[in-house]
């Protein structure tokens, strides 16, 4: 009797692959009042991904501020704006794909070239690449004995959506801001009927000038709530969310006499979500016939999912390094632009999570003259999560203080809001496809004896036999599995 086998298929959406790339975006001022530069944001946003065969074409837009010091000596400000594009190359790109970029700004420097000033960013791109995928999974069939077991797949759903917050805050009085930058906490990412919501807040530092015209730097937490609508979205899936500050817009109303200024900020948030759906394949895990061999290809799967997002704070103090030399005769003036590096690793005893916060520094001579300096301060603290679980750590940088407690020495405190977002593999092992082998020879005898295997299941022993369990079941009914040692197994042949 030959074989005939019976599939189903199962599509879905998955993430595919990751690509990543560098460019360097280059932007021209003019050089002829700028003495010096003090601090430079620098802000990378996407406009567009497009897949094709082997990468990923991608564009943005750079948005510099700058703050420098003009021949003068009198702090200026000035803005910049580049688009961008370039490629990421991974062989698993598909033009059926879609794919969505995260960019960072490193390296950030700047040169003179004749009358023009030239400052030059690299972007990094981190890339998640999706495409629609499918599993064609053995289900049974006949003159198949097949062993089912429900097999594990994620969907991911993606989606986004953007936001506007504002604030409104009171300051010491302020006559200009000349640089502001933010830093995204994500707190809380849930899955709800109908749509997910990020809960978070923005770190906002601002680095102003006075009306004595020294500088100074505040920060600020502005709260935000994000809710993007999805049709999938159930109470009890999870999701990750990534943030960025897609615009923001400052403005000053200073009242000299109380020697207070009130600050408005505007800002619009875009977010990036990934929504984890979990199902299951009713697949073969194993299978056989009575009657040949059966070919079997098998196939494994494997998805990740979120399974918890851990959320804390940690306070980082210590002596920082500067990029110049300090001394008494210099004052620390304005803490600009503070962001963290970190990554998360196990080590002897658990989990760690190091890195570094950096800062522009501005500082302020004897004479009067501004330069500025990066600063540097290293961090290592424990953290604890499942060795089983892959981990994605981001943190915010806020109350970043600087001082010179001895000379030529900076110390610098911080506190870092740290999202910790753990990931788990489901992984799927079932049969793809089956064939039918050479047939079996019949046996002649109408009783034999099997002995099983200490330890044997009724499955392993069923298909020895090569007969249905509840056959060897019906059988036997006084064995229970799995067998012990020295089991015997009646097997009955209806003879014709």
């Amino acid at each position: 009797m030959s074989i005939k086998p019976h599939f189903e298929t199962y599509r879905y959406t998955t993430r595919v692959c990751r690509a990543g790339s560098q460019s360097i975006v280059e932007c021209r001022l003019p050089g002829g009042e700028i003495a010096g530069v003090l601090a430079i944001h620098a802000r990378a946003v996407p406009a567009e991904c497009v897949c094709a065969d082997g990468e990923v074409r991608y564009n943005g837009k750079l948005f510099l501020s700058v703050v420098y010091e003009d021949a003068d000596r009198k702090v200026c400000r000035a803005e910049r704006g580049a688009e961008f594009s370039h490629r990421a190359e991974n062989p698993a790109v598909t033009p059926a794909c879609f794919a969505r970029a995260a960019f960072r700004t490193d390296n950030v420097s700047w040169r003179r070239e004749g009358s023009g000033l030239y400052i030059s960013v690299i972007v990094g791109a981190d890339i998640d690449v999706y495409g629609t995928v499918q599993a064609e999974y053995l289900t049974g069939g006949e003159g198949i004995v097949a062993k089912r077991k429900g097999q594990p797949i994620v969907k991911t759903v993606c989606i986004s959506g953007e936001a506007e917050t504002d604030d409104e805050f009171s300051t010491n009085y302020i006559g200009d801001i000349l640089l502001h930058s933010e830093n995204v906490h994500i707190a809380r990412v849930d899955a709800e009927a109908g749509q997910v919501c990020v809960q978070g807040e923005v770190a906002l530092n601002i680095c102003a000038q006075k009306g004595d015209m020294s500088l100074c730097s505040y920060e600020r937490l502005l709260p935000f709530r994000m809710e993007i609508p999805c049709d999938e979205a159930l109470p009890g899936q999870t999701a990750s969310a990534r943030v960025c500050v897609k615009s923001a817009v400052l403005s000053a109303d200073a009242d000299e006499e109380r020697g207070r200024c009130r600050v408005n900020a505007a800002l619009i948030l875009t977010a990036d979500c990934e929504l984890y759906i979990k199902d299951e394949l009713p697949a073969c895990e194993d299978a056989f016939s009575p009657s040949c061999e059966l070919i079997c290809t098998r196939e494994r799967r494997s998805g990740r999912y979120l399974s918890e997002i851990a959320v804390f704070t940690e306070r980082v103090s210590g002596q920082a390094s500067l990029s110049r030399p300090i001394d008494y005769s210099v004052s620390l003036q304005a803490a600009a632009v503070p962001r963290a590096e970190i990554s998360c690793k196990r080590g002897e005893n658990g989990g760690e999570a190091e890195g570094a916060i950096f800062a522009d520094v501005i500082l302020c001579d004897a004479d009067g003259g501004h330069r500025s300096a990066e600063l540097s301060l290293p961090f290592l603290f424990p953290i604890k999560y499942d060795a089983e679980c892959t981990p994605e750590v981001r943190a915010a940088v806020c109350g970043l203080n600087v001082r010179q407690r001895r000379e030529g020495e900076a110390e610098a405190e911080a506190t870092l809001k740290v999202t910790l977002f753990l990931y788990r593999e489901a992984e799927a092992d079932y049969i793809s496809a089956a064939e039918e082998g050479e047939a079996y020879r019949e046996s002649d005898c109408a009783v034999s004896v099997f002995i099983p295997r200490a330890g044997d299941g009724l499955w392993e022993i069923s298909k020895q036999l090569r007969r249905p369990p509840e056959e060897v079941e019906k059988s036997n009914p006084e064995l229970k599995f799995p067998v012990g040692a020295g089991e015997r197994i009646v097997v009955w042949r209806r003879k014709s």
